[in-house]
């Protein structure tokens, strides 16, 4: 059974994903096909991976996927900072996207913890 902080990540997280497939529209071609890819990826990846985790009863193996969603969101927030600083992301979407990043990384961690009580 989902509960809401579950259901919000996800909300969270797809809302994300729009923005910034949004977002790739208009960066240059170049950089749209390479970090606007890798990071639309990563973002689809993240997604899939704490759906698939909502369905698994194995606690364990729960705790893994999402061990490896917060292993794509630090790779997501790398990309996207890099976008910044290669200068095909503004500023201000830089800092929206990293404070959606910041509420998605302390949902997730939330769920994880709730996970370690469980699992002992």
């Amino acid at each position: 059974m989902q509960n809401a902080q579950e259901t919000q990540l996800f909300q969270s997280l797809y809302k994300l994903l729009l923005a910034w497939h949004e977002n790739c529209r208009i960066m240059p071609k170049m950089d749209r096909f390479t970090l606007g890819q890798k990071t639309g990826n990563l973002l689809l990846d993240m997604l899939t991976t704490t759906t698939s985790a909502y369905h698994v009863a194995d606690q364990m193996q729960k705790r893994k996927l999402l061990l490896q969603a917060s292993t794509a969101l630090e790779n997501i927030k790398i990309t996207i900072r890099l976008s910044k600083d290669v200068k095909v992301l503004k500023e201000q979407k830089y800092i929206e996207y990293q404070t959606k990043l910041q509420a998605i990384g302390k949902m997730l961690g939330g769920w994880i913890a709730s996970l370690q009580k469980t699992i002992r």
